[in-house]
């Protein structure tokens, strides 16, 4: 391989050396060029009709905006050849290049300044001149072959320059894109470098990116601006860094694939593997407007790093002036920082003991003091039977890098926040700890049956490796075989037992990235994280059939579709083509195929954005991609919906429209017949039942359900009576057998609490419970609430279920927090749904009879202008952030908050209101810590199934011993002793409106490997604290007093559907704390997130449905 870059190198050499003079056509074709070149401004030509310089012909300067400043944007390399020989074809032309001493130059030549071709035809002939012009990219200069003395090279139309201002600004636009993603490091994906080619590029990089940054503070730029000019560099410093830190380790001929293999064995060097892992992501793609800083504000981490690295190992300073970048941190949140950064640096930080538990790093949040960065980390109890509730929060010093569950060690400190002492957790020291049940339960899926814990030999090198490299499997199967092997003889070279190494050793032989066995793709994605659910969820079912594949891999036949495609089917049970989840689906599959599905993942990411389902063809892709992708798809994934449709100049996702349509189709059909008879039923019952109607709107409802239709939408806003008329209704039909539905367990719960006589033909379960049913009974009528939350593929599967013949009532909010997979039904049902009696929206609110909450519910609603005036005046309902929101003011009170980590985060509000509590004194357990007098919220759990998710409750006793802590708990609902048969916890007392229950949670040791799932599940505390809870977890409950928390940090997040379910969960009281900054940020952004709904009339079109 050496003595084939040799060759070619020397090949490479000797055009650069060779010479050709200056043709009179050559000289022509200059003139014209300069001519062409009239941009207002934008392009400044330095061109030579003789040969003043040796291989270019000059340089070009692009001015990117000239009214705004002279400097210029970007300098490019130019040659120029004028010719009267060339060949036309169907698209362009065909010109023979002579010497390729240019482009030579151009591939040898370390530089940031890319090169242009022009061929100019017929230079001398007026009228008859035609210019041609070619990025000399790094792919182009590697397809040349140096070992001839000339290439044919073809021009595109694209690629030609007309005389006309129309022409000249698209050639502009083409060199914009070209700054924008031109690097020449790249190269190195095909040849090393020297030393001294790497360290010019670090010292240009470095010049550019410092001097991007001073002129920060006196240009007009924003931060996007300056985000954009900086990234355009970060993929050479990063490569370039790569490189130097391999050479200095003694290699030689150094690529980039080697650069980054090697960093993924040292902890101290993986973050710049994983950067340029980001950087090659973005590729050859321009970031919109806006995202260039968001992606700068990820990669400051990186910049810093690598400032660090260069000051620790050369004694080189480099990016000195990376402070002055803005990163507008929140006041509140800095000073926050300030005294976290305070207590690690008067800490002693030496190592404490690692704890029993086990933690996935949720997210990691660098924050930067001065100098020093930081990190705030939110960790994620680990384990098959935790959820995503059991989180905590600590502070560290030390890049914690891997993707696997880690034991920590840490201090606790003391903070004090507006006069109230908080504990902190500082972490010390940490490992790589992978529950032995994972690697056992993956031995099994590729045939071998283990038995590992976490006292074999084995478990502990491979552990130790893990951490001290930061590697994850996926990549170490990866390494070339050489790496591969040493890092094996490493783990096992002092063990007494080599069990994992088989399954180390197949993973390598048959599923490293060149892979194309089938299984390959679920394989390498659980490599990447190993968590136990995940792994779990793709094992065959008791009565479920295997994946079949030539390996007779343990795998569930359900992971087929995520095996052909996995850009486009989730894995079984998992989210995996959603969101951020792809980088992780890249990182399995490969580049290739992401550019295949590029078109999908656009218009699913607009759907996601916008909730649009139709969009103009020319803002996500051209026919010719939109076809390649269509191609790529199998009969399969084309009876799913998968396929791109283009109609009269829009495209959308089959799928996407076809659930729209069938279900819309379905309840219209519902809407347009009645029941004969039932007018006069609902009369006399109404007269019969003595209802005394507050609202007359229900009274309405109530007199004409069913007559003309089998189906009664019931639109409102929180507290205006929905779930009432719902009962109404259901008392109606007294006799009759019927079904109750909602998306939530939650939202199940308080239905099932306010019907009240539900009759005993009739059921209570959750929608996605009765979709997965397959024998049904059939029910007279059928109430689904919370519509909102349901999305389209479940909403479409529940009818398909639905007896012809039965009623429906659909109640919910269109305007709170929506379906977390793709719902748009019940918002166009809104407006679809016409027929008489078919359609109620109820307005009066009953929640409350505070009318100025009523106005502030209204005004957010309806999105009106007067919000911001209603919130600063009529509570007023604004507070900054500050030491009132720690007093308590009503004893049914709750804090919402968006997430779960940062300074107002869930895990600190619960934390500051613990330590306010002075009703009993502290107790921990593991990384938790207890009180008497703590409010509380069920976690849904197997262990204790009447105890559901969302249940309150207020802790008033805790016993802890050695191997296990018991609570006594006062719950919000009535239990018998009956109810608690067969229960895991006992019934102590019970009073007017609640019952009080004793549990126990157990300590568990799993240096056993065949530790019982039972001991596992009872290890898990069921409950999270309350003080504070989620606004998404909110949703259903009602509090007297509620205090909202925002801070500035979130505030993108928070959308109309969160804002308006936060402010409405509130009976008596309620406050929000935020900056006036941030309540401008959030009220305004109500207005541009709306639809302009043109998938709405489009949708009605189809349906031929008229306003």
């Amino acid at each position: 391989m050496n003595n084939m870059y040799t060759q070619n190198r020397n090949n490479i050499e000797r055009h650069v050396k060779t010479h050709s003079q200056r043709s009179d056509e050559d000289r022509s074709a200059v003139t014209i060029l300069e001519t062409f070149l009239r941009a207002n401004g934008k392009i400044s030509t330095n061109f030579s009709k003789e040969d003043k310089w040796p291989n270019i012909d000059g340089t070009l300067e692009f001015v990117e905006n000239p009214l705004i400043t002279r400097r210029p944007k970007q300098n490019f390399f130019v040659q120029i050849k004028g010719t009267h020989l060339y060949t036309e074809t169907d698209n362009g032309i065909k010109y023979s290049l002579k010497s390729l001493a240019f482009p030579a130059f151009i591939y040898l030549d370390v530089t940031l300044d890319p090169g242009l071709l022009f061929v100019v035809l017929n230079p001398d002939c007026r009228g008859e001149e035609r210019v041609f012009w070619k990025y000399m990219s790094v792919d182009f200069v590697n397809t040349l072959n140096y070992e001839h003395d000339s290439a044919t090279l073809s021009f595109t139309s694209d690629e030609e320059i007309k005389n006309t201002n129309e022409s000249i600004e698209a050639f502009c636009d083409k060199l914009s894109d070209i700054i924008c993603h031109h690097t020449f490091v790249k190269q190195l994906d095909n040849r090393p470098y020297s030393r001294h080619d790497i360290e010019k590029i670090i010292r240009v990089c470095n010049e550019q990116i410092s001097e991007t940054i001073d002129k920060f503070e006196i240009s007009q730029e924003t931060r996007d601006s300056i985000s954009k000019r900086i990234l355009n560099r970060l993929y050479d410093l990063c490569s370039a860094t790569l490189i130097l830190n391999t050479i200095d380790e003694g290699f030689q001929n150094v690529t980039t694939r080697l650069a980054w293999e090697r960093s993924l064995l040292n902890l101290d060097t993986k973050y710049l593997g994983t950067f340029l892992r980001g950087l090659q992501y973005i590729g050859n793609r321009i970031p919109d407007d806006g995202q260039s800083e968001r992606l700068m504000l990820k990669y400051y981490d990186f910049l810093w790093q690598i400032r660090k690295s260069f000051e620790e190992r050369y004694g080189v300073s480099i990016l000195q002036n990376l402070e002055k970048f803005p990163l507008t941190i929140d006041k509140l949140d800095y000073q926050y920082y300030q005294i976290v950064s305070e207590v690690i640096e008067s800490t002693p930080l030496d190592p404490e003991p690692l704890g029993v538990s086990r933690f996935y790093i949720q997210k990691k949040v660098p924050f930067f003091i001065g100098k020093e960065r930081y990190y705030e980390l939110t960790l994620q109890l680990a384990g098959v039977y935790a959820t995503k509730y059991n989180r905590i929060t600590a502070y560290t010093k030390d890049n914690i890098s891997t993707s696997y569950s880690v034991q920590i060690g840490y201090k606790d400190a003391i903070i004090n926040l507006w006069g109230v002492n908080s504990h902190i957790k500082i972490v010390t020291n940490w490992k790589v700890s992978i529950e032995p049940s994972c690697l056992n339960k993956l031995g099994k899926i590729l045939g071998f049956s283990l038995k590992l814990s976490s006292k074999f030999g084995e478990y502990g090198a491979l552990m130790n490796l893990l951490t001290q490299t930061g590697i994850n499997l996926l990549d170490m199967i990866d390494l070339q075989e050489v790496s591969f092997s040493a890092l094996l003889d490493s783990i096992y070279k002092n063990t007494n037992t080599a069990l994992f190494k088989d399954v180390l050793t197949k993973l390598r032989n048959n599923y490293s990235e060149k892979s194309t066995r089938v299984g390959c793709h679920v394989i390498r994605y659980l490599l990447l994280n190993l968590r136990e659910e995940t792994i779990e969820s793709v094992l065959p079912t008791q009565y479920g059939k295997q994946l079949r594949n030539d390996d007779n891999l343990y795998l569930s036949s359900k992971c087929l579709p995520f095996e052909k495609n996995p850009f486009i089917s989730n894995l079984v049970g998992r989210k995996t083509s959603e969101g951020s989840a792809i980088q992780s689906v890249l990182r399995v599959a490969g580049n290739d195929s992401l550019d295949v599905v590029r078109p999908y993942l656009t218009i699913k990411n607009q759907i996601k954005q916008t909730g649009e389902i139709y969009f103009e063809e020319s803002s996500v892709a051209n026919e010719r991609t939109i076809a390649k992708f269509n191609d790529s798809l199998d009969r399969w994934e084309l009876q799913q919906g998968h396929q791109i449709k283009c109609e009269n100049g829009f495209v959308y996702i089959d799928l996407y429209e076809k659930t729209t349509i069938s279900i819309l189709q379905k309840l219209l059909q519902l809407s347009l017949t009645g029941n004969k008879g039932q007018r006069e039923f609902n009369q006399n019952y109404i007269k019969q039942s003595g209802i005394a109607f507050e609202d007359p709107l229900k009274e309405s409802a109530l007199r004409n359900v069913f007559v003309s239709s089998k189906i009664i939408l019931i639109y409102g806003a929180a507290g205006t009576g929905k779930t009432t008329l719902i009962n109404y209704i259901s008392n109606l039909m007294a006799g009759r057998s019927k079904l109750f539905l909602t998306k939530t367990h939650t939202a199940l719960q308080n239905l099932q609490r306010r019907i009240d006589n539900p009759g005993p033909s009739s059921d209570f379960i959750s929608i996605d419970s009765f979709t997965k049913r397959v024998n049904l009974p059939d029910y007279d009528i059928i109430f689904v609430d919370e519509c909102s939350t349901i999305d389209n593929r479940t909403m479409s599967i529940f009818l398909e279920k639905m007896n012809s013949g039965t009623f429906l009532v659909l109640a919910g909010d269109i305007y709170q927090i929506e379906s977390i997979d793709f719902g748009n039904w019940f918002f166009y049902a809104k407006d679809i749904i016409k027929s008489y009696g078919a359609n109620i929206e109820l307005h009066n609110t009953w929640r409350t009879q505070n009318q100025t909450l009523i106005n502030l519910w209204n005004a957010v609603r309806n999105k009106e202008d007067l919000i911001t005036e209603i919130l600063a005046i009529d509570g007023p309902f604004s507070e900054d952030i500050g030491p009132k929101l720690l007093e308590r003011e009503d004893d049914d009170e709750v804090i919402l908050c968006l997430n779960y980590d940062g300074k107002f985060g869930l895990n600190n509000m619960n934390n500051y209101f613990q330590n306010a509590n002075k009703k009993g004194e502290a107790i921990s357990w593991r990384e938790w810590t207890y009180k008497v007098g703590d409010p509380i919220l069920f976690n849904e759990t197997k262990r204790f199934p009447l105890l559901y998710n969302n249940l309150k409750g207020r802790i008033v006793g805790i016993v802890k011993d050695a191997e296990s802590v018991t609570f006594t708990i006062d719950i919000e609902v009535i239990l018998t002793e009956m109810d608690c048969q067969g229960q895991d916890f006992e019934l102590v007392d019970v009073f007017d409106n609640s019952s009080r229950i004793s549990l126990t949670v157990y300590a568990y040791d799993d240096n056993t490997s065949d530790l019982e799932d039972s001991s596992r599940m009872n290890s898990i505390v069921p409950f999270q604290l309350a003080y504070a809870v989620s606004i998404h977890k909110a949703q259903g409950l009602e509090y007297d007093s509620v205090k909202v928390i925002i801070p500035q940090s979130n505030s993108e997040k928070i959308t109309h559907g969160i804002f308006y379910t936060a402010i409405t969960r509130a009976k008596k009281k309620l406050k929000i704390y935020w900056s006036a900054e941030t309540m401008k940020e959030i009220v305004s952004g109500f207005a541009t997130n709306e639809s302009n709904g043109k998938s709405l009339e489009i949708v009605k079109a189809k349906l031929a449905v008229t306003q």
